[in-house]
């Protein structure tokens, strides 16, 4: 019976790595998503950024998360400048994104509703651009080290279970 838990256990460590992993993919295509409407809906209506925001958070979390705490902090942009509402509402959402992804994220606040229609499309294709990059790379991660993490998780757990008998 312990050998049987400890290989489950072992095997549940290998398995949420590898759902870590899956989820990053996620996250990133929900973006990807969520920043093409924008896009379009500044193309093609000139949408105010806080309806922009509404229809953005209409997205799954955490995503749509993202989008929402920035809305919701729109009632202080008097006080204080869009860019850095935004970059705590990147900061405060669990995205789970790091490198040139995140900071692509967080440069986008620096434009959007500082500029014309023209370059905010412009930026947001952008990071759209690379979060699509960074996608491609955690879709080749998420095959690769997801089936590896499981397998060394199961391996590992039957290793340690036949040490111990």
């Amino acid at each position: 019976m312990g050998a049987a838990l400890l290989v489950g256990g072992c095997g549940a460590v290998g398995f949420s790595a590898a759902g870590r992993l899956a989820r990053r993919v996620g996250v990133l295509r929900t973006l990807v998503g969520a920043l093409e409407g924008m896009e379009r809906e500044l193309s093609f209506r000139l949408t105010p950024m806080p309806e922009l925001l509404e229809r953005a958070a209409e997205s799954p979390p955490p995503a749509g998360e993202l989008f929402a705490r920035c809305r919701a902090r729109l009632d202080e942009l008097g006080e204080r400048p869009l860019s850095q509402l935004w970059r705590e509402s990147v900061e405060d959402t669990p995205l789970g994104l790091t490198g040139p992804a995140l900071l692509a994220l967080e440069e986008l606040g620096d434009v959007l509703g500082r500029y014309d229609g023209e370059e905010q499309r412009a930026a947001l294709a952008r990071t759209r651009a690379e979060l699509g990059r960074a996608l491609e790379q955690a879709r080749e991660e998420s095959e690769k080290q997801g089936r590896m993490y499981r397998a060394l998780g199961l391996t590992a757990g039957a290793m340690l279970a036949i040490l111990l008998l």
